[in-house]
């Protein structure tokens, strides 16, 4: 039997909405408001009895997709001209240099990089700021290095310029990334589940400056398939601390062998001559003196990859001769972020007893 419209109204949405009004949970579709441009799902809250939209850009007339799109081109360092063209051609819309203006003010805290525009256009051109590539690993991953942005990192802080040879690596990617190991005798690092010992690591839920993005990105863009990469490039292009985006890992017998025997490290793993474990990391951000590594993960919530980052830390670490010491892990998605240490995932502390000598 069919359902009336009425019925329909009151299924309950998906995706976790929260009134801005009263903070109730039990939130509902209730119809659609045509603006000029899109379409925009109207939100019922069975609380308050208050309707509303998921207002980021409310009173806006363009899509906020299209209004993210643009100011990413802007830290990418295209001229307002080449944006309004570029635009036009991808989403047949009409632009003004004004509209960019206004959005690169309404939206300047989710634009950090803007502080460092000026210094990275006066050092590199467009086409040598961000280094991208698309490889074909079993799936395709499109890597994304920001050349300008590693620069400023480094040259701002001194702590941080012992983090030079993670630029190093990053350069080498797209000459030197061996494609056929990705392909051919490789496991995966996402496949290994709960194989590491938790007693005494700490994760930690904490305020991070990837949700609200992630929040942003996840009203902006509706199909799930691409909001993980929107994500991703919204961040290497707008944020002052993402370096890189889907940067391949990987660890041979030898690798693991060096943390098990020369180290003492507790990494349950074996593999087999010829064989390595391979992956791509999400996010690479440089931060506060470490090296964090960021998983999106929706419903990070009930998610739990500690031996995915964990190896993501060990492969990279190793890659880069940096230490273990210097990475940070961490999960997240539009409403929680979760970190700790992958140091403390695999050295354990032994408590000594001291005898006393009567």
């Amino acid at each position: 039997m069919a359902k009336s419209s009425s019925e329909l109204s009151k299924k309950p949405s998906p995706k976790l909405i929260i009134c801005p009004y009263c903070q109730g949970k039990k939130v509902v579709k209730k119809g659609i408001r045509n603006k000029k441009l899109e379409k925009v799902q109207i939100f019922y809250c069975q609380h308050c009895q208050k309707k509303f939209t998921t207002g980021t850009a409310k009173y806006k007339t363009y899509p906020l997709q299209v209004i993210l799109a643009t100011l990413s081109l802007y830290n990418e360092f295209y001229t307002k001209d080449q944006i309004v063209d570029f635009v036009g051609k991808k989403y047949r819309l009409k632009l003004s240099g004004q509209n960019i203006a206004n959005w690169l003010k309404d939206y300047r805290e989710y634009l950090p990089f803007l502080r460092m525009r000026e210094f990275a256009t006066g050092k590199y051109s467009r086409r040598e700021a961000i280094v991208r590539s698309r490889m074909f690993h079993g799936q395709i991953y499109d890597f994304g290095f920001h050349r300008a942005k590693m620069d400023c990192i480094l040259e701002e802080e001194y702590r941080h310029y012992k983090f030079l040879p993670l630029r190093e690596y990053l350069e080498l990617v797209l000459a030197e990334c061996p494609h056929q190991v990705f392909k051919d005798n490789s496991f995966r690092a996402s496949e290994y589940k709960d194989i590491f010992n938790l007693d005494g690591a700490r994760i930690t839920r904490r305020e991070n400056r990837a949700v609200e993005m992630a929040r942003l990105v996840l009203e902006a863009v509706e199909n799930n398939k691409e909001r993980h990469q929107f994500l991703q490039n919204f961040m290497l292009a707008n944020d002052s601390v993402t370096v890189g985006v889907e940067v391949p890992i990987l660890m041979t017998p030898e690798d693991i062998f060096h943390y098990q025997k020369m180290l003492g490290f507790k990494v349950p793993l074996e593999l087999k001559e010829g064989e390595a474990l391979t992956g791509h990391i999400d996010i690479v951000q440089i931060r506060n003196g470490a090296v964090h590594l960021l998983d999106f993960k929706p419903s990070a919530r009930k998610a739990k990859p500690v031996a995915q980052l964990t190896l993501y830390a060990l492969a990279l670490a190793r890659l880069t001769s940096l230490r273990l010491y210097h990475f940070k892990c961490a999960w997240f998605d539009g409403e929680d972020y979760f970190d700790f240490f992958p140091l403390h995932i695999v050295y354990k502390k032994v408590k000594t007893s001291v005898k006393k000598i009567c």
